[in-house]
Formats: C-alpha cells, sequence, structure tokens
C-alpha cells in the first residue's frame, strides 16, 4: 500500500487551500493589501474544499442530481480564481465571461445528471473548467509582458497550461476514451498521478499568486521612494539615479543635454489661490511638459516648483527647441481653477551634460545657473549655455521678451 493514496493527497490539497483561505484574508483585512483580489482569492480556495475532500458531501445531494455533483464547489472554486486574478494583474475586470461559462457549465451537468449521463456531466465540468483555467493563463499571461522575466511569467503559467491539459484529459477519458476514466476515479490506483499532478497545481497556484501579490507590494513601495506623491514624476534622488547613467555614457562620447524649470511667480499662485490652487498649477505644469516629451525623456521635481527633464540623445539646440516648445505651451494654455483662469509661465535653463562629473552635480549646476539667468532677464524665457562647436545656438536665440504674469 502507499505511503499517499490518492484521498489523502487530496485531504493535503483540502488542508492548503484552508491555509491560503487564511493568508489571503490576512493580506485583505488585516494589511489590506489588494483587499478586493485578495477576497476573491480567499472565495476560490474556501468554495473548493467541499469538492476535494468531503466522502459524505456527495450522500447530501438528491438522487436525480447524481454522485458527481462534487464537481460543482471545484467549479464555482475557479470562476472565483479567474476573477481574483483579474483583480490582482489590474487588468480589465470583466465577470460577464466568467459568469457566462461558469452558468453555462453548471446548468449543463445538471441537466446531464438529471437525464443519468453523469459521465458527460463530468465531461462538461471538465470543458468549462478548462476555459476558465485559460482565462486566468491569459490574465497571468498579459499582465507579465510589462516588467516581468519572461521565466518567471513561464512558472506562473505552468499550473494553468497543467491544469487545463488535466481537465482535458478528463473530458477526453469520459467522452471518447472509457477505458482511461480510472486515471480520474477515486480509489483507482492510476488516479495517484492525478492526484499528485493537481497537488503541484494547487501548491504553484498559491505560491505563485502570493509572489505575485508580493511583487506589486514591492513595486509600489519602489514607486513610493522613487516618485513625487503630488506630480507622479521622479523625485530627486531617483533623477541624481537617473542622470548617473547618462553621465557614464557622455564619457563614450555621447551627447545628453538636462533641462532645469521653474514656475514663475508661483509663490502668488500659492497667495492668491492656495496651496490648492498650487499643487492644480503644478500638475497641469506637468501635464504639459509630458505632452511635449519622449518616451525615452524623464521628468523630476526636485522641491517646491523646480523640475528637471533630462534629455537622453539630444543636442543643445534640440533642447533647446525642446524647452521653447514647452514654454509656448506654458504660456498658451492657462490653468482652469474653478471659475477662475490663472495665467501661468515658466523659466528654463539648459545646459550639456559634460564630461568629467559622474555624478552630473556640474551639469545641473550649469542648468540651474542658465535658470537663474532666465530669472533675472525678466522670466518666461528659455536660456542656455553657449557653445563653440557646430551646433552651438546662441542663447539669445531662445529668449523671449517678457510677458507680465498677474500677481
Amino acid at each position: 500500500m502507499p505511503l499517499f493514496d490518492a484521498n489523502t493527497l487530496l485531504l493535503v490539497i483540502a488542508v492548503f487551500n484552508g491555509f491560503m483561505v487564511l493568508v489571503w484574508l490576512v493580506l485583505a483585512r488585516l494589511f489590506r493589501i489588494a483587499p478586493k483580489a485578495s477576497l476573491l482569492l480567499a472565495a476560490a480556495n474556501l468554495s473548493s474544499l467541499p469538492g476535494l475532500y468531503c466522502p459524505s458531501c456527495a450522500l447530501a445531494w438528491p438522487a436525480a442530481l447524481g454522485p458527481w455533483m462534487h464537481q460543482l464547489p471545484l467549479l464555482l472554486s475557479l470562476c472565483f480564481l479567474s476573477l481574483g486574478v483579474q483583480r490582482l494583474t489590474r487588468l480589465q475586470f470583466r465577470y460577464g465571461p466568467v459568469l457566462l461559462i461558469g452558468g453555462v457549465t453548471a446548468l449543463s451537468m445538471l441537466g446531464l445528471n438529471a437525464a443519468g449521463r453523469s459521465a458527460q456531466a463530468i465531461s462538461a465540468f471538465a470543458l468549462g473548467a478548462s476555459i476558465l483555467a485559460l482565462f486566468c493563463a491569459r490574465d497571468v499571461l498579459q499582465s507579465g509582458r510589462i516588467g516581468r522575466h519572461k521565466l518567471v511569467t513561464f512558472w506562473l503559467l505552468l499550473p494553468y497550461c497543467l491544469l487545463i491539459l488535466l481537465l482535458l484529459a478528463q473530458a477526453s477519458a469520459f467522452l471518447w476514451f472509457p477505458n482511461a476514466t480510472h486515471w480520474f476515479v477515486r480509489g483507482q490506483v492510476s488516479n495517484l498521478i492525478a492526484s499528485w499532478t493537481q497537488l503541484f497545481i494547487s501548491l504553484c497556484i498559491g505560491i505563485g499568486l502570493v509572489g505575485v501579490l508580493v511583487g506589486r507590494l514591492v513595486l509600489r513601495i519602489t514607486h513610493m521612494t522613487l516618485r513625487d506623491p503630488l506630480t507622479d514624476t521622479l523625485n530627486r534622488r531617483a533623477i541624481a539615479s537617473a542622470l548617473r547613467p547618462l553621465q557614464a555614457q557622455v564619457e563614450r562620447g555621447q551627447v545628453h543635454s538636462l533641462v532645469m524649470i521653474d514656475v514663475d511667480h508661483f509663490k502668488s499662485i500659492n497667495s492668491n489661490y492656495g496651496h490648492a490652487g498650487g499643487d492644480a498649477a503644478l500638475l497641469h505644469l506637468v501635464s504639459l511638459l509630458r505632452a511635449n516629451m519622449r518616451a525615452v525623456d524623464q521628468l523630476g521635481r526636485l522641491g517646491g516648483e523646480e523640475f528637471c527633464l533630462l534629455l537622453p540623445h539630444t543636442s543643445l539646440a534640440d533642447a533647446c527647441r525642446v524647452a521653447e516648445r514647452m514654454a509656448q505651451a506654458v504660456r498658451s494654455q492657462t490653468l482652469q481653477w474653478g471659475e477662475q483662469s490663472i495665467p501661468m509661465t515658466a523659466s528654463f535653463g539648459v545646459a550639456r551634460c559634460i564630461a568629467g562629473d559622474p555624478g552630473g552635480e556640474q551639469s545641473m549646476a550649469r542648468a540651474d545657473a542658465q535658470l537663474y539667468r532666465a530669472k533675472a532677464a525678466g522670466r518666461d524665457r528659455v536660456c542656455a549655455e553657449a557653445e563653440d562647436d557646430s551646433d552651438a545656438v546662441s542663447a539669445s536665440n531662445f529668449q523671449q521678451p517678457a510677458k507680465a504674469v498677474s500677481p
């Protein structure tokens, strides 16, 4: 007699699922980490328990429903699992297809069992459950296309693929290969392999989803430590980290530029419209700057109303044109604050990233000096350092006449 028979392994799966119910509830209620997704996944583990190991459950069903209706809790579990994976991966939440597949499968099982066709009822369950597992695999794959290593995505997909294959094998056995049904009937020795497979699938799905949740938490913490909470731009430390590799590339002959940006008369905006108005002005500025940035450009808030824009692979002349375009956008698009229209302008200082400056402090200081020059010259303008090479552009070419700004 083997150390672990099929029923014992199903009991182990049930115990593990019960433990996962507690894990998801703790994450949802105590730590408030992805609470909706955690509750759905807790419901998935909880609803699977009667179908995994409950010898007397089959006797509790009406005789017309047949002994195979213990599959219904597993179907319900897969419905909750599919919805929970959608929430956890932050994809579009669509419960309609899940409810449709689950409802059609349940009605098919009820009808076939009532007609005395229990084998076909099991096949209907396996087919419907495989579609729900396919939904889970699709969501895991789509979420893995953004910032996740391919090997990690593979291991997260593996249990769902095995589950789909196991369910399709079960459906095929009861439909076309009756001599192979002993692989899926409890108490048969062959079912031991299927039970080990189910245990592996349950462990991988549970641990994998917890890993995805922990990964989300790590990304959130990283985001909070590198981003300005108001504008969602990079903070000073993140800008310094992003500037260092650019400075290393300058040593190898690459050309990069940076722009320092400061909102003109920001204290007057705060005084006249309050801090809420000042925050709205900063958000308005960031939206205009981002509309004129490339995907590779990086914008950060250094503090207060001062920002820094990193422009990789951009000459000084091109950086000045970018800054001028941004200045024009800020100048021409006033901020609508409630029923009031708040005119805004900004000053820009442009400089190249220079060699021999590993941390980028000197490059930032040069751009900051041009920013102060723009402020001293009347604000609402772009000032750039002079160059002697072929793409040098005089700073005066990019200065705009100062415009009056309402205090």
